[in-house]
């Protein structure tokens, strides 16, 4: 029995022979998503897309999800990056929205733009919902430490 052979440009080779390329497993990376953004709490902070822009934060925030969206959802939470809570927190200055379901996942990406500057919202899946803009950290109040 002759081999299959595949005959291109005056030489052959068998074919089906060629070790095929095996891809690499996809990783579900972050996704972010403004669909639910909040600009109507009443904070002392600029708590709106233009109010960040005009303090110079919008910008940090963009490069900053521009990082996280190279991560999965599991890298970023072993890193620290975003912290998931779960519940919405009790000691807080945001009200829960009434239009998100009360039984998401809550959580933010801190340091954007200084160590109390971050966004708070909810994950599903390998999808971050940004809800709230929190430059003075007070979506997730803790007792001061050392104080």
């Amino acid at each position: 029995m002759a081999k299959n052979r595949a005959s291109t440009g005056g030489f052959t080779r068998p074919s089906n022979t060629k070790e095929e390329k095996k891809t690499l497993q996809q990783r579900e990376l972050l996704n972010f998503n403004f669909k639910d953004l909040d600009e109507t709490q009443p904070c002392r902070a600029p708590q709106t897309l233009i109010g960040w822009q005009t303090d110079k934060r919008l910008s940090i925030l963009f490069t900053r999800l521009t990082e996280l969206s190279k991560l999965t959802r599991e890298e970023a939470c072993q890193q620290e990056q975003i912290k998931i809570y779960g519940n919405f927190p009790t000691n807080t200055d945001f009200t829960h929205p009434k239009h998100i379901d009360s039984h998401v996942a809550w959580g933010v990406i801190k340091n954007i733009g200084g160590q109390k500057g971050g966004v708070a919202g909810y994950i599903a899946e390998n999808t971050f919902y940004i809800v709230f803009l929190d430059s003075e950290h007070k979506f997730w109040i803790t007792p001061k430490k050392n104080t």
